[in-house]
């Protein structure tokens, strides 16, 4: 009797941290563009020469590039890049810590002869050899990557789908800032 006991016990515990663990990572989508991800797309950035270098694997799944320099913090700067996969569709956004000095008149470079992946670099100035110019798409509107409270809104990463919830603004009421408020619990 103790061992079915304990039987139907651990089973309950199992089901229920499962229950939990999926409930509370289904949230979680991010794709860290590591080629595991939804989107299954693999993304590296390189730094080189004042530079920033991007690879996107598999060759011809970029369909556009955008890039736009967050130095809002002083000594912190950061390239917030939008990665579009999809022609028309919305840029999937990450943000690229920087260690190259730039400024914000960024230009897009494109190196076709790369048989495995798409070739595209951001500089401040001119690149010369297989370095054809690139026209970036329109900068992104938002600074963090999609889901993130520090954005004007929450929107569901490209891939998910367009959904769109504004983030609704505490209501102040002045009339009770100096007041003793009873609740009800």
């Amino acid at each position: 009797m103790k061992s079915s006991f304990r039987r139907t016990l651990t089973l309950i515990a199992l089901l229920t941290g499962f229950a939990t663990s999926v409930s509370v990572f289904a949230e979680e989508v991010f794709d860290r563009l590591d080629g595991t991800g939804p989107s299954k797309k693999r993304v590296d950035v390189i730094e080189w020469e004042g530079n920033l270098e991007v690879h996107v694997y598999p060759k011809g799944s970029l369909q556009g590039l955008s890039a736009k320099l967050d130095d809002r913090t002083e000594g912190k700067k950061v390239m917030v890049i939008g990665y579009s996969f999809t022609r028309g569709g919305r840029p999937l956004i990450r943000r690229a810590i920087l260690g190259v000095p730039f400024t914000s008149d960024l230009k897009g470079f494109a190196d076709t002869s790369e048989k495995d992946f798409d070739k595209l670099a951001l500089s401040n100035h001119g690149l010369t050899g297989k370095w054809k110019p690139y026209k970036l798409t329109p900068a992104p509107k938002q600074w963090y990557p999609d889901g993130d409270e520090r954005n004007e809104e929450t929107v569901s990463p490209s891939y998910l789908g367009e959904l769109k919830v504004k983030k609704e603004k505490p209501v102040r009421n002045p009339s009770s800032e100096n007041s003793l408020n009873q609740f009800d619990f």
